[in-house]
């Protein structure tokens, strides 16, 4: 397993790297729009949500609505600041499962509206920083990566305090300590790369927005898992060979991509 989730990654990581720097707006754009078709219809099937129909109805609503999102600079800031609220009651209820599977199990209207919420922050996010300064989408996706593969390697060296045991039995204290120290030696190689003549405030704002990208990459990680749980699945698809599902792999984006945006453009 581990083997084939490092050779899926190997491949896929330079044509999302090329992608990212090298296709236009437009094209990235359609690129993110058919990723979230897959990625939604997979969790369609995760909340058992069914006919072809409904499925197809609900894909569309998700992207009609981050398309008008990414084109109305009005609705911006009220979509993030809303996505932003949502994802701390997500913090809720992660943390108080299974108690708060309830809320959540055999709930077709809160399924759906979470939906909206996992996917068309996320797609219009990442259309949009691509569209202004292409390099955010990939500092983003270098501290998901960064973030996410240190926390799998210092959990397995140093994990013993367990993070979310009922949620995810694996995850620990100790990986999270490695997910946010990988993203934070990005963030300074970026401001060291990057900026010209960089000062201590540099370095603050972007270790600081490692910072909240990792936490919020390990909540949407977290939360897939609640759903997965409450539905009794493993995987939410099996598209990615050692990696699952395409919305397995995207998790940390649904929460990390809005906050991301939202930081940048409103808070630092």
């Amino acid at each position: 397993m581990l083997g084939k989730r490092i050779l899926t990654a190997l491949i896929l990581a330079p044509v999302v790297v090329l992608g990212t720097l090298f296709l236009s707006s437009p094209w990235f754009s359609l690129v993110i729009g058919l990723m979230t078709i897959v990625a939604s219809w997979e969790y369609c099937k995760l909340i058992k949500l069914g006919r072809f129909s409904n499925k197809s109805f609900y894909v569309i609503v998700i992207l009609a609505s981050a398309f008008l999102i990414a084109i109305s600079p009005s609705m911006l800031a009220p979509t993030l600041f809303i996505t932003f609220a949502w994802w701390l009651v997500v913090l809720f209820l992660v943390i108080n499962y299974p108690k708060s599977s309830s809320l959540l199990k055999n709930n077709m209207a809160i399924n759906l509206i979470n939906g909206l919420f996992i996917f068309i922050p996320m797609t219009a996010s990442l259309a949009i920083l691509h569209s202004q300064e292409r390099s955010f989408v990939l500092l983003l996706l270098l501290f998901v990566w960064a973030a996410d593969s240190g926390a799998y390697f210092s959990g397995m060296r140093f994990g013993s305090k367990k993070l979310c045991p009922q949620v995810s039995p694996n995850k620990t204290f100790e990986g999270v300590y490695g997910g946010i120290f990988f993203a934070q030696v990005v963030a300074i190689g970026y401001v060291i790369s990057a900026i010209q003549s960089p000062t201590s405030k540099d370095f603050l704002v972007f270790c600081f927005l490692a910072l909240v990208v990792t936490l919020f990459s390990a909540l949407g990680d977290l939360f897939e898992s609640v759903l997965k749980r409450i539905n009794d699945q493993k995987d939410s698809g099996n598209i990615l060979p050692g990696h699952g599902g395409l919305l397995d792999r995207i998790d940390s984006l649904t929460a990390s991509a809005p906050i991301f945006l939202l930081f940048m453009v409103f808070v630092l």
